[in-house]
């Protein structure tokens, strides 16, 4: 399985990085949306973790240049963020993504959520990881469109 990271902050990109190579995944990065999407026309990715708010191309439109290519169309995506104010929650609920991890949370729920993500949707347990409820508006808005990535 080969992940791609995508967040500006060199230290937690490493962090992220280091954590899932210990656990055996590949894992290549970049810290924007426009060397995220370089890295893409480079390897094979199975699933992209990317950061909200970042220079250049932030989260939100590399997402949508992800979704809008043929070959990742479907690739799982899980943004991250160190905010989870009403604006960043507003703007997940009116994108096509697969999860959310609040920087905060620990790294055993972040490496859940990446394994998660990895497993076919046919094994995949039928709720994402626990502690990672997001206020109920955006998990009721989730729940509500998740017919539409199938």
């Amino acid at each position: 399985m080969n992940i791609l990271i995508v967040d500006d902050e060199p230290a937690y990109r490493e962090l992220l990085k280091t954590t899932l190579r210990l656990e055996g995944w590949d894992v290549s990065s970049a810290a924007d949306g426009v060397e995220g999407l370089q890295r893409l026309s480079e390897t094979k990715v199975d699933c992209i973790v990317s950061d909200i708010y970042m220079p250049n191309m932030d989260g939100l439109k590399f997402h949508a240049q992800v979704r809008s290519m043929p070959d990742f169309a479907a690739t799982p995506f899980l943004f991250i963020s160190g905010h989870a104010d009403q604006a960043t929650l507003a703007a997940l609920t009116k994108s096509r993504n697969d999860g959310f991890f609040q920087k905060t949370q620990s790294l055993k729920l972040f490496k859940d959520w990446v394994r998660y993500l990895t497993t076919p949707i046919a094994m995949r347990p039928s709720r994402p990881p626990e502690e990672n409820r997001l206020p109920s508006e955006y998990a009721r808005n989730r729940d509500m469109n998740s017919h539409k990535r199938r």
